[in-house]
């Protein structure tokens, strides 16, 4: 029987505990289908746990968890526990003598009866706060035995973390893809082991590895080999006694090391996201799906984003945890450390390193210690692929610096899961931008500082919404194996690892790239630059927009590509919000000040059209040289560029320039730009074909 639990408690879930669910668009990033029965998997039947689950469901438009479920006639429970409740803690049953066995067997049969039917089967996850813990300290409110705790230890939690309570939807299992793998006895037992195992594993990977302790921490990086060496080598030659200079590597590690706090990350997390609140009007995400189930699988995961802001630093951590996924630590730049950021974002999770450790070997080393530490711990590492914050609105040359120190702690552990996560990250309005046009037009860059944060917050307004893609993450033992095939078996030279660095770095800021979130402002920015007088009628400036939207719809099968689907009117007002361009009777312009700002957005989503740009400035290159305008001639004129383009805008290098034609000219023509006869290309839209040339400095000039 399913626990509904005491008014008491009733009243508890409904005045003290706030249940938050992830993923947000459960049916959506699921793939659930509400046509097909749903039964719900939880761990322990708890009444806290079943009405938080009720809540949840409720919200996010599913059956209810409580009420049963007609399967050909048959009543059927739409949730299964592992454990029921009890007073005090208990072990599970033992297998065979388990109830939901015999549900499993139910729901086997069904399917085995009905070849239509197909049951999904949803795990359910719930987390009472999500504070690891520390190292070497144990807590009675440890999460990862909150699934089988009894009533009063469980009532003690809900008081104790209530107010952050999250429900996790995992994803469905197919029964009847399950029913056609077996025996249907051995089947059920199977399932029924795996169900056993799964939560645990699941808390373990959610919850991550216990915090470090900061004091602790520094004195193990103290002891690693290849750091001692490098002190007593540092003594003899510099004539130094060894605790002088462990003091010095102390000292660096003060200023290095995080000091990561879940209790203030979740009191700052409400200060966030009240900032967020005032400053933006909501943040879109996209794509969480991979990075949840890559945690989920027991993955170590780096998580490697474009660097548009500072902050993109909260933004990021903030979001992943808002996700359920366990916060990362953060690499920072040292110029951020002063108060009273520094403090701030050290006890989020920010260990900070230097801009260059080419006058200091033995801070690179420690560093380097210290990084590889973190990184074979199993916490979660986040830093920018780019080194530092883009001034020109492009992505920057990778810096690999901190990409080959994890991949050397990787082969010399290559048992271990690591997954790469490339994120791309936009906004309608970046706080920095008129500092990157100066900066771009000469002026020194001004520090960091307290009062340039006073600053800022004095500006703080309407900077409208903020863009967070999940690009397509990066398995580094498969990129080994496809690459280097006897990697485990052959010492792997310096040259070839410095390759293989370079590799993924590439692979990093192509997936990036293949993420983009074209927003109402970047797209018109980029329109209305392409056009060659920076001035246009209302009406025309629209059918461009449009047409832009088409290219990026032709492109949305199996694309990371987001693009803001609002059209006409509603589009040029959420760019016109920002005012970074102007609408005066009825002509769409900017100034010229204005157009230096422009263009930084423009760069941020410009790569998503130079390859049609290009296929125009080819065409319009062999009318100008009398050629004809065939396919083959085409592939010739563009093949000099295509590779310089994907270089410089990181675009897919597992194209050939062959296949790059052939696809775009076919997307140009559905776009109504060119018409194909008798094997001959010709423009169909002047208008349009000047504009899409106007994407790219003409590479034929």
């Amino acid at each position: 029987m399913l626990a509904t639990g005491s008014l008491f408690s009733r009243i508890i879930n409904r005045t003290w505990v706030t249940s938050r669910h992830v993923p947000t668009n459960v049916q959506k990033e699921l793939d659930i289908d509400l046509n097909r029965p749903i039964i719900y998997v939880v761990e322990q039947n708890n009444a806290s746990d079943l009405l938080g689950l009720q809540a949840s469901c409720k919200k996010a438009g599913l059956p209810d968890p409580y009420l049963p479920i007609m399967v050909n006639e048959q009543k059927v429970s739409a949730l299964i526990y592992i454990h029921n409740w009890s007073l005090f803690a208990s072990q599970g049953p033992q297998l065979q003598d388990a109830p939901y066995l015999t549900q499993y067997q139910q729901l086997l049969d069904l399917h085995q009866a009905d070849t239509n039917l197909d049951i999904q089967l949803i795990p359910i996850t719930f987390y009472w706060g999500r504070n690891p813990g520390r190292e070497g300290k144990s807590s009675w409110f440890d999460l990862r035995e909150q699934g089988r705790v009894g009533l009063f230890h469980k009532s003690l939690i809900v008081l104790k973390n209530g107010k952050d309570h999250l429900v996790r939807f995992n994803q469905p299992i197919s029964i009847k893809k399950l029913s056609l793998r077996g025996e249907q006895q051995q089947l059920a037992h199977k399932l029924a082991k795996v169900a056993m195992r799964y939560f645990d594993f699941q808390k373990r990977s959610s919850i991550g590895p216990k915090l470090p302790n900061r004091k602790e921490m520094i004195e193990a990086v103290l002891t690693q080999p290849n750091l001692r060496k490098l002190i007593m080598d540092t003594a003899k030659n510099e004539q130094l006694s060894e605790a002088l200079v462990e003091a010095k590597c102390r000292t660096y590690l003060n200023e290095i090391s995080a000091d990561f706090s879940y209790t203030f990350l979740r009191v700052f997390r409400l200060f966030l996201k009240a900032i967020w609140n005032c400053i933006y009007r909501g943040i879109e995400v996209h794509h969480a799906q991979a990075v949840r189930q890559a945690c989920q699988s027991g993955a170590e995961v780096i998580y490697m984003p474009c660097h548009r802001s500072h902050m993109d630093y909260l933004l990021l951590s903030y979001l992943l945890f808002e996700q359920g996924v366990v916060p990362p630590h953060v690499a920072a730049g040292v110029n951020l450390n002063f108060f009273p950021a520094g403090p701030i974002f050290r006890r989020s999770g920010a260990f900070f390193l230097r801009r260059t450790f080419k006058d200091s070997p033995l801070y690179a080393e420690v560093f380097n210690a210290y990084f590889a530490m973190l990184f074979k711990q199993g916490y979660p590492i986040e830093f920018f692929t780019e080194g530092g914050r883009s001034r020109s609105g492009l992505l920057l040359q990778p810096k690999t610096g901190l990409l080959s120190t994890s991949l050397k702690t990787y082969l010399n552990q290559p048992e271990r899961n690591v997954v790469i996560v490339p994120i791309y990250i936009g906004y309608d309005h970046i706080m920095e931008v008129n500092t990157y046009v100066k900066e771009q037009a000469g002026q020194k860059k001004e520090r960091e500082s307290i009062w340039q944060l006073l600053g800022i917050v004095k500006k703080l307004g309407n900077f409208g919404r903020a863009f967070v893609n999940f690009g397509e993450p990066i398995n580094v033992k498969q990129h080994f194996d496809n690459n280097l095939p006897n990697w485990r078996n052959e010492t792997v030279s310096d040259l070839q690892f410095k390759q293989q660095v370079a590799n993924v770095a590439q692979k990093v800021m192509v997936n990036i790239n293949q993420a983009t979130a074209v927003n109402a402002l970047p797209l018109c920015a980029a329109v209305l630059l392409a056009n060659k007088q920076q001035q246009i009628d209302k009406t025309t400036f629209l059918q461009q927009l449009s047409k832009h939207q088409q290219w990026l719809s032709l492109n949305e099968e199996n694309s990371l590509v987001t693009y803001e689907k609002t059209v006409g009117n509603g589009l040029l007002q959420q760019a016109l919000e920002q005012k970074k361009f102007q609408l005066s009777h009825e002509i769409v312009s900017c100034s010229q000040e204005q157009q230096a700002v422009l263009n930084y957005y423009r760069n941020n989503i410009v790569h998503l059209f130079v390859l049609p740009s290009l296929i125009c400035h080819a065409i319009d290159a062999l009318q100008a040289q009398n050629r004809v305008t065939a396919l083959e001639n085409i592939i010739q004129a563009s093949a000099p560029h295509y590779a310089l383009l994907q270089q410089t805008y990181f675009l897919s290098e597992t194209i050939e320039v062959e296949e790059f034609v052939s696809v775009t000219t076919e997307k140009l023509i559905k776009l109504e730009l060119l018409a194909l006869k008798e094997g001959v290309y010709s423009v169909t839209d002047l208008v349009l074909f000047e504009l899409m040339k106007g994407h790219l400095n003409n590479p034929f000039a």
